[in-house]
C-alpha cells in the first residue's frame, strides 16, 4: 500500500510538472511598456531626446545627398545613393553618439533593414497607414530603451518608392538589378514609408 501511495505521489507530480512545462511553452513573452513621445517618463525621457538628436542627424547627412542626386542624375543616381550611402550614413551616425540606429519598414528594400524583435509589432500594426496616424514610440527594454520615429513618404521619395506605373523604366531596372526581392514600393506622398529606430543601453 505505501509503495502504492509512493507511485501514485510521484505521477501525480510528474503531470503537475508536465502540465505547468506545458503552459510555461505556450505562455507569452512579458509585454514590454510603450509609450508616446508626450507619455515618456521622466527616467526614459532622456533616451528619447537621445534618439531624436540621432535620427535628425541621420536626415540631415542623407536628404542632402539624396536631392543633389534627384537634381543632377534623377531617380537612378539617388538609388545608387540610397544602396551606397544611407546604410553607412546611419551607421556612421550611430558610432558617434554610441548605441544601434537604423531603419526598417513594412516593405523592406534592403533585407538588412528588417526589424529587430522589440519593433516588429509596432511596424505590422502601422503598415499600410498614413504618416499623420501614427506617433514615435518609447519602449522599455528592460535593460536598455528602444525608440521608434516614423518615417513619412514625401513626393522626392515617390520618385523610387511609388507605383509600379509611376516609377520610370530605368528605375524598375536597377532595382531589378539591384534588389531582386524588393517590396518597397506603392507608397505615395504622406503615407508612412517605415521607422527610424534607435537602441540605447541604460545607464
Amino acid at each position: 500500500m505505501r509503495a502504492l501511495t509512493i507511485t501514485l505521489a510521484i505521477a501525480s507530480t510528474m503531470c503537475f510538472i508536465a502540465a505547468c512545462t506545458h503552459q510555461e511553452a505556450n505562455v507569452e513573452p512579458a509585454v514590454v511598456k510603450s509609450y508616446s513621445f508626450e507619455e515618456t517618463p521622466a527616467e526614459l525621457a532622456g533616451y528619447r531626446d537621445q534618439a531624436k538628436g540621432a535620427f535628425q542627424a541621420v536626415g540631415n547627412r542623407l536628404i542632402p545627398r539624396l536631392t543633389t542626386a534627384l537634381n543632377e542624375g534623377g531617380p537612378v543616381e539617388a538609388v545608387k545613393v540610397c544602396r551606397d550611402v544611407a546604410q553607412p550614413l546611419t551607421d556612421e551616425a550611430g558610432k558617434e553618439v554610441g548605441f544601434a540606429v537604423g531603419r526598417t519598414s513594412h516593405k523592406l528594400r534592403n533585407p538588412a533593414s528588417a526589424p529587430r524583435d522589440w519593433i516588429k509589432q509596432l511596424v505590422a500594426d502601422s503598415a499600410g497607414k498614413k504618416g499623420s496616424e501614427v506617433k514615435p514610440m518609447v519602449f522599455d527594454l528592460g535593460d536598455r530603451v528602444g525608440v521608434a520615429a516614423p518615417i513619412v513618404a514625401v513626393e522626392m521619395c515617390v520618385q523610387c518608392h511609388g507605383s509600379d506605373e509611376q516609377l520610370k523604366q530605368e528605375v524598375k531596372q536597377i532595382l531589378a538589378e539591384q534588389y531582386p526581392d524588393d517590396n518597397a514600393r506603392g507608397f505615395a506622398a504622406g503615407d508612412l514609408r517605415g521607422w527610424f529606430w534607435a537602441e540605447l543601453p541604460k545607464k
